[in-house]
């Protein structure tokens, strides 16, 4: 039987609303809006009949999985796991993304967001490719599936996490916006994640 993979990006943060890159060295909790846009994504979620949250370990992900947990059911159970946390962005962090872009360059920054197999090795200095996010996110998905034979799965994560995930499993890459949602489906006979648009 295939089984339903929801990947949930978290909520906005005050660095969203700055346009500041934030990876995991930077750890900001959701603004109202953010917390607004978690109880929204709430409503939707409610009816997918989600048994089971991961999360990352980052608090504007783990604010998100408790703002879903609660809309679904009292007693489910949120599990943390840190290899689902943000990439590290290294000297990029905490800047803005005008600053980025004019410290390294639009043509690099772009590749960096919408990355390529060719171009996912990149990194910004003392940062992680997204290439090394999507070997951890994988490995991550396969642990998950691994652990639980639940239908339908709850993950709640990262943007970059999110476009590491669409580069590696040669999905469209598209805008991840806050308490945006990435629908795949596992089969366990072919062992392959595909892409479904609700």
């Amino acid at each position: 039987m295939k089984r339903n993979v929801y990947i949930f990006r978290h909520g906005e943060t005050d660095y969203n609303l700055e346009y500041r890159w934030q990876g995991c060295g930077l750890d900001p909790v959701l603004n109202e809006n953010g917390l607004d846009q978690a109880k929204q994504l709430a409503e939707k979620v409610a009816s997918l009949r989600l048994t089971v949250f991961y999360s990352s370990p980052l608090v504007r992900a783990v604010q998100t999985a408790n703002i879903l947990a609660q809309r679904v059911g009292i007693d489910i159970p949120i599990i943390i796991l840190q290899d689902l946390r943000e990439g590290h962005f290294g000297d990029a962090e905490g800047l803005t993304f005008t600053e980025v872009r004019g410290q390294f360059g639009e043509e690099f920054v772009n590749s960096v967001c919408w990355p390529t197999v060719e171009t996912w090795d990149r990194a910004f200095p003392h940062g992680e490719s997204k290439h090394d996010m999507f070997n951890r996110a994988l490995g991550c998905l396969n642990y998950i599936l691994h652990c639980t034979n639940d239908a339908n799965i709850g993950v709640v994560c990262h943007a970059g996490i999110m476009s590491a995930l669409k580069c590696g499993l040669n999905l469209e890459q598209t805008p991840n916006p806050n308490c945006s949602v990435l629908h795949l489906q596992y089969d366990p006979e072919t062992h392959l994640f595909e892409q479904i648009h609700d």
